[in-house]
């Protein structure tokens, strides 16, 4: 497929509509966020890394800042444009300092691409001194800096969904999951503590840029769950992070704007806690957990379902195979409304961009036939 034929008008209005309607129409193209080696390759340079690079410098300057964001941002609203989103994403990029990761590239020997996995045995905050001493990152507009930029210079009829981190996620990654696990028992004040301390910076940051007229809403990743059950008990999920999390819903509701979450994992044992507060989609299927077209049966009368083409797929298959599953995925889903065709995860740099492309010519040609 060439590149240079994928053109679109963005309507968030549509997008909008398959998220909070079950009215037919359209379905919309969508993800959590691409690698900067897939936006890279579809555009034919090199990806930012703009959270790498603002990293290396731990203080940079608002002008550097705005130099780098600006490159960051324009490439982001062109891969969208190119591949038919009605929005582009755009990272809060919280500096929260001391996280422990390693990166691999076994199986990307041949090419720059990486993968990075965090450290679960070790994290920056073990005990209430290193909570106290801990750099607690609190320039929100540094935060927002490309986020605010991004929302400015969208074209007509796109907007911006706005990925600040999840409270989980940032919370276990402070902590180590190990440690973190044994805390929940041995020190659970010092767990609350760093819970209500990032809820107050996620909170903060999504106050900040959530009424800008070009941000659509926030697209939260915060993964829950693994193969066969959530990280930690529903009964610790429902205690700790389902009532923070509520409150940012809220807060985003109240701007009048859209609320999706990104959780992989079987963790689906919490589809109505979401429900219950107001959670506007779900994104992230995986075949051999939760197969799309099960949870749109389950769920899609009350919560609109994101993606779903399976990324093991994607990452292996052949475009024919591709195309039939994505075409299975929009036969089950699509004309119900409610649904918004995606990856089961998000564009990762280890599928092949055609897989990807074929992915969203499936969807073209679907909505051709149905809404030409």
């Amino acid at each position: 497929m060439n590149n240079s034929s994928i053109h679109y008008q963005p309507n968030f209005e549509n997008f909008k509509r398959a998220i909070k309607t079950k009215n037919p129409g359209p379905v919309p193209f969508g993800d959590l966020f691409a690698d900067l080696e897939v936006v890279g390759q579809l555009l034919g340079e090199k990806g930012i890394d703009y959270y790498g690079e603002m990293m290396i410098e731990r203080n940079p300057s608002i002008s550097d800042l705005k130099n780098l964001a600006d490159r960051y941002v324009s490439q982001v609203i062109r891969f969208c444009l190119k591949t038919g989103w009605d929005y582009a994403w755009g990272f809060s990029f919280i500096p929260f300092e001391g996280l422990r990761n390693y990166e691999s590239t076994e199986l990307l020997e041949n090419d720059d691409r990486r993968r990075i996995w965090t450290n679960d045995n070790e994290g920056p905050i073990s005990s209430w001194d290193d909570f106290y001493k801990y750099p607690w990152p609190l320039d929100i507009e540094k935060i927002n800096l490309s986020v605010r930029r991004m929302s400015s210079l969208v074209p007509s009829g796109m907007k911006v969904m706005v990925i600040p981190g999840g409270i989980f996620e940032w919370t276990t990654w402070l902590m180590g999951f190990v440690p973190f696990s044994y805390a929940l028992a041995d020190q659970p004040d010092l767990v609350d503590a760093v819970i209500a301390k990032v809820t107050e910076i996620v909170f903060s940051v999504v106050d900040d840029i959530i009424d800008e007229p070009g941000v659509g809403g926030i697209f939260m990743g915060d993964d829950w769950g693994y193969a066969t059950g959530t990280m930690i008990s529903t009964k610790l999920m429902r205690e700790k992070f389902i009532p923070p999390l509520s409150k940012i819903v809220d807060r985003v509701h109240q701007a009048d704007k859209l609320f999706l979450l990104h959780s992989c994992g079987k963790m689906y044992k919490l589809m109505d806690d979401l429900i219950a507060i107001g959670v506007d989609g779900k994104h992230s299927y995986e075949d051999k957990i939760f197969p799309v077209e099960q949870a749109y049966q389950q769920y899609a009368d009350r919560i609109a379902i994101i993606g779903g083409v399976d990324v093991h797929l994607l990452a292996s298959g052949t475009e024919e195979q591709v195309r039939k599953r994505t075409r299975e995925i929009l036969e089950a889903c699509a004309p119900g409304g409610h649904y918004v065709l995606g990856t089961g995860n998000s564009v990762v740099n280890y599928m092949p961009l055609n897989n990807y492309l074929a992915m969203l010519d499936e969807g073209r040609k679907w909505n051709e036939e149905n809404w030409s």
